[in-house]
């Protein structure tokens, strides 16, 4: 069919109409049959409203919406909205729609149809038909392919789905200038009358039959086909047949105000929908829009019953287009249009009352300048103009007054945040008062409504939109006072903000979020930066209401001047109640370091008045409230006037010392300030200032920054003093000095000043509290350890406590003081309690002493003139004893498995005791070798560094002493270092046979001590000794020993046996020791000893020394406790026989 060549003049045969007359059900076909031909026939309406579909045959016959429906979704569909009741914007049909077409068909073809009775071959003679009129249609306005009144309907379809949202916004502003432009037909109804030759005045022609018959009648004559020169008038006769026949000639020529009403409204709803999508293109009908504003506004009928829709619905737009792209608002003023809103909204603004309702016309105008105001806000033309409009700044304040509508509030709450960004903008509203209408809303704010966990939306729950309210309120202070990003600072708006609703609240508004800042307002809390509850809020509220009912002008300076009455007892420094912060010291403080620095510079300004210098009267002393909640530490605050000064700075220096204490880092910011401190730790009128600051300088003593800064400020003589001046308080300073210790220049001027008499007082103090005597020692213990002036310290303590008293507070303090309080008498320490007591009695003179020079000159230092050399304050109680390294002689001797504390240094002092005596002997030297002797029998590993020592050089050459005494110190003593690995190797490489052998005649007693010692040395086989043996003689020497009857030795069988043992040695000898077996053999006393051995004939080995005693620690208290039981050191006896040539051991 589709190459059929009369398919275009197909409708000629009237098949359309009588294809629409079937009544039945079946119409699928008729469908498919309509989309497929419709719209290829070769007619064209000449109605011009039908511009858009005038294309298809069946334009005249269906409302435009079933064309285009029929044409975009396919016969199957429209088959289906044909038989059904549809209402909705992309179609309205139903049964009587469908029943009124028939019925104009059948009027249209009934003479036809008379004729076709009569003649069933009877051809139609086409005759167009006028346009059917719907009367469900009268109200609609199509556009596109909606219709507009039920699109625009947002309580039936509120989220109808648009398809080609640009192309519908095209056909939407044709549709409203074709409205505006509105014009009569380029024919008129006389003139069509006139064509078709009706008479008005003659009643017969007035019907529609008539004219049918007088356009068959003329078309017939003027067809082309039958008159090609009748083209011309055959279409003015079509035209003007169906300007006749339909409503169009009755139809008003003007504007209509509804029908222009729904294509903004559908404009509207096109940019609320497709706000991003529509971004990039420029609003094109912002001259008919501002020119729609300018005449609406100005009506003096705006405000009768119905009136204002249009105004509403073009403000609408306006703001709608503005959302979509702000740059639309640069166009807006270049055409005028800010001029227009003013317009409009001077004239509604008025008309708000408090009866209005959210859905009043002027409240819905107001609410979209508004947003409108605060889009054209984001560009500086904009708000050039608008600042030039003085009139909106009062109208915005006013409708920030109307609570009961929170969405009008709302938006003006939101067009002042988006101004403030100016600051022109910013000062006007200010001068305006709208202060005192946002402040109200921030305690309408029901912070449980979000936190209480049910749904809730502004549409239907009050508090949801007075929160809203509050956030938006909120918002617009925080901008006007340039808390927020690109708004300027404004000073004014501050001072306001800081007296009205206190300076945290304003730092909640920079930094937290409009939620939390509301929250706390509606709060009750008390806090180091607020106090908060009922009763302030309505202090604040009452406040507020008198200045914003108030028909005067308002203060000048806009509640700057307002005080918190709760506020004139407490001392606020820095934005801190410092009371509160006292008792809450854990508070986490926003700015720690600077209100650190507020705290310094409070307690700077006061330290001159606390000092003695009068502070200035006040004028007016009944003020009894001066907060400065101002511009920082520099801004004089004087507040809590109940207070005296002393107490302000105790308060303020608590406060510094908890902040140093929760916030690690800020007493860095001390450095420099410590001299203020310790002008207040002088400050003996003042004890408890003392007792604070000592707190503070405590706290910042453990940063080793404000340690060292803490050694230039001379501060170690003022703690000493506090020391005496404050017993309670003394474990503090101690912690301080113990803190400070850790400074090599703060250990020597403590030393300097005399600091080691006020630590031993402490430590003397048997009665009192034990851990500041702990303390004491562990700061005695902590500056011995100082790596420059510890040595010092440990010489000035031993000049005052005997010395294992120093060593005793480096290993252990608790020690130390356990020895000090008990009485002891062991090698190395006598003290009781006569000695205690005079020590401690020297001790507090000399404190005393110093205490009262630094009360008058903190830099006195202390005079140790009078300390010689050997001064010793308990030296009375050692008076008469014998002290060599620390040790007591007498006691060692008595008690010498004693473990004493420093085994090689003592053994070192001894050696050298013993030499210094072996050169000059006197009563004492017996007693030195003995405690030698068991020093090193107890402890023999302290014999191992004497040979480094170098002094068994010096040993040997005093061996060789005609001295008896001094004879008999070098076999006691030789007896004992041959028995030490290093020493026997050191001796055998050294000439010291001849002074053995010298010893041995000097003291024959000691025979077999010396013959032990010789044995020894012999084992070693080196080649010196058995030359020295040689060279001197001492082979023969001893032969003749083995000969003697050895009267008055101890152990003569044990002698024998050490010599021949020394004898075999030296025959070992490589070098000499054949010579010697020569000299031997050749003797017959050599021939009794050399075949068998004679082990048996010496005593059991000493363990003891073989094996060393337990060396054990430095154990102060325990005098020897652990010493084994003495052994015997006596050998078997010895037996002669007859002829006294050989001796055996006992049966």
């Amino acid at each position: 069919m589709q190459d059929n060549p009369f398919l275009p003049r197909l409708y000629l045969s009237g098949v359309f109409y009588f294809i629409l007359m079937y009544n039945g059900s079946n119409v699928l076909p008729i469908a498919r049959f309509l989309h497929y031909t419709h719209m290829k026939q070769a007619y064209r309406s000449t109605l011009p409203h039908l511009e858009s579909t005038r294309q298809s045959i069946l334009a005249t016959l269906l409302p435009e919406a079933a064309t285009f429906y029929l044409e975009q979704y396919g016969p199957e569909k429209y088959a289906e909205v044909f038989l059904g009741e549809f209402d909705n914007p992309e179609i309205i049909w139903n049964t009587a729609m469908r029943r009124h077409l028939i019925e104009r068909i059948a009027v249209h073809v009934a003479d036809f149809s008379h004729r076709l009775t009569s003649n069933v071959r009877a051809l139609y003679q086409f005759c167009p038909i006028p346009l059917i009129d719907y009367p469900e249609l009268t109200q609609e306005l199509f556009c596109h392919v909606y219709y507009l009144r039920h699109l625009c309907n947002r309580q039936r379809f509120p989220d109808w789905p648009i398809r080609d949202p640009i192309p519908f916004l095209r056909s939407c502003l044709a549709t409203w200038y074709n409205e505006l432009e509105k014009k009569p037909s380029t024919m008129s109804a006389d003139l069509a009358r006139e064509i078709l030759s009706v008479d008005l005045s003659n009643e017969e022609h007035r019907k529609p039959a008539f004219i049918r018959r007088q356009y068959y009648k003329l078309a017939a004559k003027y067809h082309p086909d039958k008159n090609p020169e009748g083209r011309e008038m055959f279409e003015r006769i079509n035209a003007a047949y169906e300007l006749l026949s339909s409503e169009s000639a009755n139809n008003s020529t003007m504007p209509d105000s509804h029908r222009i009403v729904l294509c903004l409204q559908a404009q509207s709803i096109i940019y609320s929908r497709y706000s991003q999508e529509l971004s990039e293109y420029k609003y094109a009908g912002y001259s008919q829009l501002i020119k729609t504003i300018n005449l609406e506004a100005k009506d003096d009928a705006l405000f009768i019953k119905g009136g204002g829709d249009l105004l509403s619905a073009a403000i609408e737009l306006a703001n709608y287009t503005l959302i979509s792209s702000a740059l639309n608002a640069e166009q807006l003023r270049r055409d005028g249009g800010l001029e227009a809103l003013v317009t409009a909204f001077d004239r509604c603004v008025p008309m708000v009352t408090m009866s209005s309702t959210p859905d009043d016309m002027p409240v819905q105008v107001c609410i979209h300048v508004c947003d409108c105001f605060a889009t054209a806000s984001t560009f500086e033309m904009c708000r050039q103009k608008l600042a030039e409009m003085v009139s909106i700044f009062g109208a915005l304040t006013r409708l920030l007054q109307f609570s009961h509508l929170p969405r009008l509030s709302t938006a003006a709450a939101q067009c002042i945040c988006a101004m403030s960004v100016d600051e022109l903008l910013q000062f006007q509203l200010f001068q305006t008062g709208v202060l005192w209408q946002l402040v109200p809303h921030l305690f309408h704010y029901d912070y449980t409504l979000d936190e209480g966990g049910v749904q809730h939306s502004e549409d239907s729950n009050k508090q949801s939109l007075a929160n809203s309210l509050a956030r938006s309120s909120s918002e617009a202070l925080a901008a006007l006072a340039g808390y927020r990003e690109n708004t300027p600072d404004n000073e004014g708006v501050q001072k306001s903000l800081r007296a009205l609703l206190t300076p945290y609240i304003c730092r909640c508004m920079r930094v937290e979020t409009n939620d939390m800042v509301l929250k706390t307002l509606n709060s009750n809390l008390e806090n180091p930066y607020m106090i908060w509850d009922n009763g302030t809020r309505a202090e604040v509220l009452e406040f507020v209401e008198k200045h914003r009912t108030s028909n005067e002008p308002s203060s000048t300076l806009m509640g700057a001047e307002f005080e918190l009455s709760v506020h004139k007892n407490e001392l606020i420094v820095g934005d801190v109640f410092i009371r509160i912060y006292n008792e809450q010291p854990t508070f986490a403080l926003h700015e720690p370091k600077k209100v650190a620095v507020d705290l310094l510079d409070y307690i700077r300004k006061s330290s001159d008045e606390l000092n003695g210098v009068p502070k200035p009267i006040k004028k007016n002393p009944d003020d009894l409230i001066e907060i400065d909640w101002g511009n920082g530490p520099s801004s004089s605050q004087e507040n809590g006037n109940t207070l005296n000064t002393e107490t302000k700075v105790l308060m303020v220096m608590t406060a510094l010392s908890n902040l140093v204490s929760a916030n690690p880092g800020v007493e860095i910011l001390l450095i420099g300030n410590f001299p203020l401190l310790i002008t207040y730790l002088r400050g003996r009128k003042h004890p408890q200032l003392q007792i604070a600051a000592l707190q503070v300088i405590l706290l910042a003593a453990a940063n080793k920054e404000c340690v060292t800064d803490l050694a230039t400020c001379n501060i170690t003589t003022t703690l000493f003093t506090l020391l005496k001046d404050h017993p309670k308080i003394v474990a503090r300073v101690l912690d301080v000095l113990i803190a400070l210790s850790s400074n090599g220049q703060i250990v020597k001027e403590m030393l300097e000043h005399g600091g080691l008499m006020y630590i031993l007082s402490i430590l003397c103090l048997t009665n009192s509290d034990q851990g500041q005597r702990l303390q004491s020692a562990e700061l005695l213990a902590k500056l011995q350890a100082d790596k420059l002036t510890g040595p010092r310290w440990t010489r000035f303590i031993n000049k005052f406590l005997p010395a294992i008293f120093a060593d005793a507070l480096r290993d252990s303090p608790n020690t130390a003081l356990q020895m000090f309080d008990s009485s002891n008498e062991h090698p190395e320490l006598i003290w009781n309690e006569n000695t205690r007591k005079k020590v401690k009695e020297i001790i507090d003179k000399e404190v005393e002493t110093l205490y009262q020079k630094h009360i008058k000159d903190p830099t006195a230092k202390w005079n140790t003139t009078t300390l010689s050399d050997d001064y010793c304050a308990y030296g009375d109680s050692i008076s008469g004893e014998l002290v060599v390294g620390g040790v007591f002689i007498r006691l060692f001797v008595e008690n010498p498995g004693w473990p004493v504390r420093h085994p090689k240094e003592f053994a070192r002092e001894l050696i050298e005791k013993v030499l210094e005596l072996m050169a000059r002997p006197t009563p004492q030297i017996e007693m030195v070798t003995t405690a030698f002797v068991a020093l090193v029998r107890n402890h023999p590993n302290t014999a191992d560094q004497l040979p480094a020592q170098g002094y068994l050089p010096q040993f040997c050459t005093n061996m060789g002493s005609q001295k008896p005494e001094a004879s008999k110190v070098a076999i006691l003593i030789l007896q004992e270092l041959s028995e030490n690995q290093f020493c026997c190797d050191a001796l055998s490489q050294l000439p010291c046979i001849d002074g053995i052998m010298k010893s041995m005649k000097n003291q024959p007693s000691l025979m077999r001590e010396s013959a032990h010692a010789l044995k020894c040395l012999m084992k070693r086989n080196t080649g010196e000794l058995a030359q020295q043996m040689l060279n001197c003689g001492m082979v023969p020497y001893l032969l003749e020993v083995l000969d003697s009857s050895m009267n008055g030795v101890s152990n003569g069988a044990a002698a024998r046996a050490e010599i021949v043992d020394a004898l075999k040695s030296a025959i070992l000898d490589l070098k000499v020791g054949t010579k010697i077996q020569e000299i031997l053999e050749k003797s017959p006393i050599w021939a009794q000893f050399k075949d068998q051995r004679h082990d048996l004939f010496l005593p059991a080995a000493r363990t003891l020394a073989v094996t060393g005693a337990p060396t054990g620690v430095a154990g102060y208290l325990t005098e020897g406790m652990f010493n084994p039981p003495p052994m015997s050191n006596q050998p078997p006896p010895m037996h002669h026989d007859a002829a006294g040539d050989s001796f055996q051991p006992p049966l």
